[in-house]
This record gives C-alpha cells, structure tokens and sequence, in this order.
C-alpha cells in the first residue's frame, strides 16, 4: 500500500502541488473580485456575511455568475434581490482595498473552501480521479468546472464532441452523479446546507431548461438573470463562453502533440478496463443465448481476448471465444445461467495488458501512459490506435508475430502458439470477417456461429495434453467451489426471473422477458452511509446485479438485441427482495456506486434514481475530515481488480480435465498442504 502513495508523490511531487494549487487559488481570487464589482457589493454590505459563508465559484455556470448566484440565494431575506436595483444607488461604504482583502490569504475562507468544493465535485463526479489529478485539471481550466469537467472527458472520451456533450449540465435533467457532486462539493466547502445547495442548483436548472415552461418570470428571477448576464438568459445553462472554448481547443489540438502526463496514467489505466468492460457486455449481447449458456461461457472467459486479427475488438472477442470452443472442446458440459464476475474481470484485465503490450511492440518507442491514452481515443481498437499513431508521425517498427506472441504470453493466453497461428491464416479470418459483418450489431445465430466455427474446425491443436490427475484434497476442493457456484447461480436467477415479472408488469407494453444471461454480481452492498475495510458480521444485505435479457417469443436467432437490466435486491428479504429493476445503457448510464467500485466490481448503474451506494457513502467521505479518503477508497477498489493469476474457487468452476493442464498443477500444489489456496497475481506466463 505504501508503494502506491509513493507513486502518487512521484507523479505530482509537493512541490509543484503546492505551487499549482497557490495559482488555482490567485484564479478564484480574481473570480471574486470580479464578482464583487458586478453586486457593487461597497453599496450593500448585508450580502458580505452571505458571499463570505456560501458565495462558492462552484455550481452550473461560470466562476463568477456561480459566486453571485449562491451568494443571493444563500440569503435569508426575501426582499435582497427585489431590492437590488435601489441598493445599488446607495453611496458606497467601503473602499476597493477593504473588499480586496476580503479574499486574501485568508486561510480557511471562502476562496479556500471554494477550491476544496471544486476538488470534491471533480473526485465525485469520475471515477477513479485522484485529488491531485483533480488539481491539474483546475490548472489548466483556471479554476473553471464546466471546463475542468470537458477537459477530464476529452482525456477520458478522447473525441472532438465531448467539448460539447460532456457539460456539468444539458438540456435534460440533471444525473444522480452531478447531483451528488454537487451536495459533495458544498459538503467539503462546508455550506451551511448542502442539501439546499443541490436543490436550489437542481430546480434552476429543471426551470431554465423547460422548453414547456413558458410563463413569465418573477421579479426575482429577472433581477438575478441582469446580476448573470451574459451567462444568461442568452447562453443558457452548459455552454460556454469564447475564453472557455478557446481554453478547451488549445487543449484538444496540443494534447497528444505534446509529451502526456504520466499523471494521467493513474486513472486512464481503469478508464480504459471500463470501456473494454462495455466491449464484452457487447460481445456477450451479441452470442446467442443458448450456446452462451451451454458451453461458449467457458471459452469466453479463457480465451475470448478483445485482441486479435480482427478489425474491432468485439469481433475478436467473438472470434477468439468460438475458435477456443471449436479448438478445444470441453470434455464435459458445464451450463450456467451466469458469468463469473472475477473471471470476467480478469479478462478484462489481461486483455488491456494484451493489448497495450501489443501495440507497444509494433511501436517500440511508446511510453505505456502514451498508448494507454492512444487506446483509449480508439476504443480499445488496435487498428484504430495503430493507425492514429502513424498519421501522428509514429514509426511501426516492431513485427506482428512478435505482438501477438508477445500479447499472448502477457495476457496469460492458454495456448500462445495456437492463437498465432489462427492469426496467421488471413483467408480463415477474411471469412470470418465477412460472417460477423454480415450480422452486423444484431445478435449472432446459431447457425452464424456454426459457420464461424466450421472454418476454424481444423485449427485445433496437434494433440492432446496430459493433463495430470487432480488429488484428493485437489478434487474435493474443485468439487466444493462448483457446488457453491451453482447454489449462488440459484439464488441470482431466481431474483433475476422476480425481478423481470415485476419490471414486465409495471411496464406499459407489458413485455415478458427471459434470461440472456447474468453478466456481473457484487453481493457485497451494504446499508447506506456504512463502509468498512472488512465485511459486515451477519453478511452485506443487499446486491446489485446486471444481466441479459430477450423479449419471449423474440429469441436471438430472429436478430432481437437483448437487453441490458440492472437489479438490486435484498440479500435477506426473500418475499420482497427485488427493490428496483431498470434497463440501463453502458453508453449513457454512469451512475457510481461506492459498495461495487471499493469491491473492484465493474456494473452499469442507471443515470437516474437512486440506490443503496450512490449517494451517502460519497457525502460522508467529502463531509468528514477524517476516516475513509477518496484515495484510499480508489486505492482499495482497484487493487481489487489488479489479478492477472489464477483466482482459486473461479478457475476450479470452470476447470477441464481435458486441457487445464497448469491449473491442474497449481491446485494440486496449493491444496497438498490441506490450506485453503489464495489467490495469485504472478506476473508470469502460468
């Protein structure tokens, strides 16, 4: 744990933190001055006390519009806005250095908690965002949040829209996230009433962004829409004015020019496994339902890389998991209902170390934090991240055996030798090719997929491994983690099949579902504003969940996409255990959750609503100084998700006799001392 603090320091050392900081601060500073000579505050000093406790820059506008707006609305008499235009004429009461030193050095005041607001609503809203990373980009947006946040999206979504779909607010109501993130910023600013802070900043914005809305407005609104101008009512809420976008272009056109950051590496390192994670929820929505469950479930958790010969990722993930199956048949049938959550993850992991090692060997001169951020700009595509490369004047230098011999041995591929040389057959893999375009992003037929898999039918190994005999302790061990597998499979789809009874009848077409599959499960959700560095005593109560699911009488071979549901459930309630079911969109759909990011568990939460983890866990982090920090709950949650090795009770699950010749071995030697085996992270070839 220690080395992971060492490397933050040695990323943004305290030196320059505290000299970026003191300029983030002078930005503010400048804010509020100009805020002062917009309110003529020299002439209405009964709006001093309310700047001073709840004037903060943070909100939905810009720094200084935020400033007046908070001020005034902070304030408890009714008539202060109504007035304004009379108090404005009243002689002034105080000289420009008396209001200048309002905001100087003033350790603790406003402009101060103005940046830790800012630094709260940043680490809220992203995931995985550092408070020093947090810093950087205020520095670069000059203390501005509706920049600082397009700028975390262009390095996060790396495409020229984001500058203008990613801000704090849109023409739609505002998401559960940026409602937290706002409670949490006035929380760390310490606002006298966080909860009125994101209430008053939510009705704003559900008023000025009604298009239905058109009634005159109050005297107090025209008076403040004067106060705000030009941010309203011209511009609206989320647009931007001419220095924020120049800011926001410089950044985009220099970005990748310039040498990046190895700062950036922190957090695109798991921005990027969350956007590999929305490449298999496409892959798995894409096999049909009933080979998934039968037998393709095996082979995509083995060897269902998102690296390949392939154009795209999604298709190598489903040419690599029908040619596994193909190549190396199971010796028994194992159906399941459900994914492994560990196993997929770590797949996810070992295909992100593939791919990065991948591209990193065709271009040798690549620093890992350069093609990570290259990746990510082409969706976890190594054809887009290579070609972008060499239009930037990168050299491919490195050979495309080695890669993939290079990307296999990384990634823990089960037969490295194999893979290259499915690779190494282009008219396979042009025919291939030409099967999944056919399809296009409907789902794949039974009899797409038996095509698929007789052109790869002869690409099977030469022989048979020995695979050597478990013992008993060994099989007794695999026999027991099965066992426990398929009572837990029970329990999820028994409240996925409730949940999609009550969700068919609450809907208005009245639409009956059936499992695709589960595809992700962290029962480990507990109460809300509880969190522990240990389970709790009786167990967690609750579990969120995501699966499949297909209309009945609509199944995959008929081209029906299925649907992606989130569910969460009690864990001890077993007559009223469904508490919501949604459909949720990885496009779309960002919700957080602190329980399932702490376990490392990657799920897609709805935008919209709540949920036991969405809210309470992050305001008591930003609301109290000491406990939990947001580090540590980063530091946790991702170490979580860092095992490359084996995972004991998930291998033993999906274990074959027939092939597992290492996990044979390694479960023979972890079981012979009669303890339980641990999970390994080995950074070797198993």
């Amino acid at each position: 744990m220690a080395g992971l603090w060492t490397n933050s320091k040695e990323y943004y050392p305290y030196d320059q933190r505290n000299r970026d900081q003191s300029k983030v601060l002078d930005e503010i500073r400048g804010y509020y001055k100009e805020a002062v000579d917009r309110l003529l505050l020299e002439g209405m000093p009964e709006l001093i006390p309310a700047l001073l406790d709840a004037g903060f820059c943070f909100g939905l506008l810009d720094p200084v519009s935020n400033i007046i707006f908070n001020a005034i609305s902070s304030t408890k008499d009714e008539n202060t806005t109504e007035g304004m235009s009379k108090k404005k004429k009243r002689k002034r009461k105080r000289s420009q250095i008396e209001t200048a030193d309002l905001f100087e050095n003033s350790g603790g005041g406003v402009v101060e908690r103005s940046f830790d607001g800012l630094t709260a609503f940043l680490v809220s809203r992203f995931r995985y965002l550092h408070d020093w990373e947090a810093l950087r980009y205020l520095l670069l947006a000059k203390a501005d949040l509706d920049v600082a946040v397009r700028l975390v999206a262009l390095d996060r979504e790396t495409t020229a829209h984001t500058i203008f779909s990613c801000a704090i607010i849109s023409e739609i109501a505002l998401t559960t996230t940026v409602k937290v993130a706002l409670k949490c910023a006035a929380a760390s600013a310490k606002h006298p009433s966080p909860s009125t802070f994101t209430e008053t900043w939510s009705s704003m914005s559900s008023r000025l962004n009604s298009a239905s809305d058109q009634s005159p407005p109050d005297t107090t609104t025209v008076c403040l829409q004067k106060l705000l101008l030009p941010t309203l009512p011209s511009l609206r809420l989320g647009h931007l004015h001419e220095s924020q976008l120049r800011t926001l272009n410089c950044y985009l056109n220099t970005r990748l020019q310039d040498p990046i950051p190895v700062q950036l590496k922190a957090s695109i390192n798991y921005v990027l496994l969350d956007k590999i994670h929305g490449i298999y929820l496409k892959a798995i929505a894409r096999l049909p339902g009933d080979s998934l469950r039968q037998s393709h479930h095996r082979s995509l958790l083995k060897a269902g890389y998102c690296f390949g010969p392939m154009g795209d990722p999604v298709s190598n993930v489903l040419l690599n998991t029908i040619w596994y199956n193909t190549a190396f048949p199971p010796q028994d049938e194992f159906p399941v209902d459900m994914l492994c959550t560990k196993s997929l993850r770590r797949l996810e992991r070992r295909s992100m170390a593939g791919l990065v090692t991948f591209l990193r060997t065709l271009f040798p001169e690549l620093a890992e934090n350069v093609a990570l951020l290259y990746l990510l700009k082409g969706d976890a595509s190594l054809q887009a991240a290579s070609s972008m490369l060499q239009l930037e004047g990168h050299q491919l230098s490195g050979s495309f055996k080695k890669a993939y011999k290079m990307a296999a041995r990384v990634a823990w591929h089960p037969d490295p030798r194999a893979l290259r040389e499915l690779c190494a057959l282009p008219n396979v893999v042009s025919s291939v090719r030409s099967l999944l375009k056919t399809s296009n992003a409907c789902p794949l037929s039974s009899e797409d997929v038996g095509g698929i898999s007789a052109l790869l039918v002869s690409l099977g190994p030469s022989c048979t491994p020995s695979v050597p005999k478990l013992r008993t302790r060994a099989s007794s061990y695999v026999s027991r983690r099965q066992a426990r597998f398929k009572d837990h499979e029970s329990f999820f789809v028994d409240t996925v099949e409730a949940a999609l009874s009550d969700f068919s009848k609450q809907s208005l077409e009245g639409v009956e579902y059936q499992l695709h599959v589960i595809c992700g499960v962290n029962p480990q959700v507990m109460e809300n504003g509880k969190y522990s560095y240990h389970d709790t005593k009786d167990g967690d109560p609750y579990c969120h969940i995501n699966f499949y699911a297909t209309p009945k009488g609509s199944p995959s071979e008929a081209g029906t996409p299925p649907t992606l549901f989130f569910v969460e459930c009690s864990n001890v309630d077993e007559d009223n255990n469904v508490l919501r079911c949604c459909v949720v969109d990885p496009l779309t759909d960002d919700g957080r959750c602190f329980h399932c990011e702490y376990e490392g568990i990657r799920l897609v939460h709805p935008a919209f609503g709540t949920y036991h983890g969405c809210h309470a866990e992050f305001e008591e982090i930003a609301s109290t100084p000491y406990g939990l920090t947001i580090e540590e709950a980063i530091i946790f949650g991702t170490s979580r998700s860092e095992y490359m090795a084996w995972l004991p009770s998930e291998d033993s699950v999906y274990f074959d006799p027939r092939w597992d010749t290492k996990f044979a071995q390694y479960i023979n030697g972890a079981t012979k001392s009669g303890e339980t085996p641990m999970h390994s992270n080995l950074l070797v070839t198993p």
